[in-house]
Order: structure tokens, then C-alpha cells, then sequence
């Protein structure tokens, strides 16, 4: 069994406690060495000890978890992140596409294995592109777990996903990919580009859309020829969103 080195930065001692506990009793696979109790002081531990894994609370008292893509080069990083909030809606579109993963507190514990059972070796890949997605002034990448590796997207390639159960169909301008993410957990690429969830199976890129049907329930058509049915309730936002494409 491989042992995962992992720390935990978290202001709140009690929630550090409670996930100290859960791993120490339900996951041996993860040795616990050492925590911190806000940002600063968690990248200092980050560096003496190299963990490969960190769990990062997001509201922290004067630095956010967000902010350590601001503490380290590309190069220098060698773990993984799953974030921890007690915000369901808080900066999620940030850390959704770009992080190995992230729990909502209080931790439950399948959701705490599932993520854990994410962590490959160690790499500096979704660090990078967390960068990247929180400057406004980089290209956004969507990171998806293929074949035990992390692969790096840019956004612009995204034609559409559709849902299948607890899988996704990321369709891309060149390739189709499987990914085990239920279809609501990409919904916030809307605020990353002209994304709309415009079914409960499909979500598109309005920049990939060739045809649309007239009718106020029905389909449209993709440029890969794929046809999607649009729901009701979002015909109205689909609408309002390709009059912005007109000129």
C-alpha cells in the first residue's frame, strides 16, 4: 500500500480534529504529518515537509485557500489539493475544473474516500491550471482525470457534455472523453465562457451550436452533427444568449 503524506490547513481546530479523526480510522493509507492553522504558515509547512497531498480550507482569516497559486513557482509543486468549504456556491467554479477535488463540511466520509482514492503521483498540473483559471488574464483549462492521468483542456475546445448517469461525455473539437463527474458539476463553466446547461443531460458551448429548431421545446444541432434537445426552461436564456453571437 502506498502511504499518502498529507497535511491539513484549516483554521478551525475543531473541523481539523474531525478530519484528523476520520483519516486516521477509516483511511491508513494516509499518513497525517503535520497541520496548519491559516495560509502563511501552512506554505512554510508545505515546503519542510513536501506532502503529497494538502487539504486547504477556503475561508481563512487574511489569506483565502485560493491564494497559495500566489506562494509557489510551477515547478516547486509537487502535491495535490482537495479543498475543504463550508460554502456549497463559494468559488467553486474556480477549484470544480482544477483541483483534484473538494468536500463540503461537514466531511462525509464516502466523499472523503472518493476523494482520496483520486490522488496519483505526485504532480504540479492542477496547481498550474487552478493559476491559470483564477487570471483573468490566462487561458482557461478544464483538468480531467484520464486513465489515471490528469490532461489539460482549454475550455475553447469544449463542444458539449452530456450526462450519463454518474458519467460524463466531455465531447471536445477532436476527441470524446469519459470522466466519472455527474453532469451538475460542470454547470459553473457558464461563468468561464459561452457555456449553458440547456437540458438535464446536456450542456454546450454556444460557440460549436449550427442549427437551432424553431420550436419553443426542441433540439438543436452541434457542429460535430450531434443533436440535443433544449428544455423549456432554458429555451428563453438559449435565445437571449445567440442574439449576443449575432452581428
Amino acid at each position: 500500500m502506498s502511504i499518502i503524506k498529507a497535511i491539513i490547513i484549516d483554521d478551525e481546530l475543531q473541523a481539523r480534529r474531525a478530519l484528523k479523526g476520520m483519516l486516521s480510522e477509516n483511511l491508513p493509507e494516509v499518513e497525517l504529518a503535520g497541520e496548519a492553522r491559516n495560509l502563511p504558515d501552512g506554505v512554510k509547512l508545505i515546503r519542510k515537509i513536501k506532502p503529497d497531498l494538502v487539504f486547504l480550507d477556503v475561508e481563512m482569516p487574511e489569506y483565502n485557500g485560493l491564494e497559495i497559486v500566489d506562494f509557489f513557482a510551477e515547478e516547486s509543486v509537487t502535491f495535490q489539493i482537495i479543498f475543504v468549504t463550508a460554502y456549497t456556491d463559494y468559488a467553486l467554479s474556480a477549484f470544480e475544473i482544477s483541483a483534484l477535488d473538494y468536500l463540503v463540511k461537514p466531511i462525509q466520509l464516502e466523499q472523503l474516500k472518493k476523494a482520496v482514492g483520486k490522488v496519483p503521483k505526485p504532480s504540479g498540473t492542477a496547481l498550474m491550471a487552478l493559476g491559470q483559471n483564477l487570471n483573468a488574464q490566462g487561458p482557461k483549462r478544464l483538468v480531467l482525470w484520464v486513465n489515471g492521468y490528469q490532461e489539460l483542456f482549454p475550455l475553447e475546445d469544449v463542444m458539449y457534455i452530456k450526462a450519463d448517469g454518474s458519467y460524463c461525455d466531455v465531447v471536445l473539437s477532436d476527441r470524446k472523453v469519459c470522466v466519472t463527474k455527474r453532469l451538475s458539476e460542470f454547470e459553473k463553466l457558464e461563468e468561464f465562457g459561452p457555456f449553458l446547461r440547456i437540458h438535464r443531460s446536456h450542456i454546450i458551448n454556444l460557440s460549436f451550436v449550427q442549427k437551432i429548431a424553431k420550436a419553443e421545446v426542441g433540439s438543436l444541432f452541434m457542429k460535430d452533427g450531434a443533436e440535443l434537445s433544449i428544455s423549456k426552461e432554458k429555451r428563453a436564456r438559449l435565445d437571449y444568449l445567440i442574439e449576443q453571437f449575432k452581428v
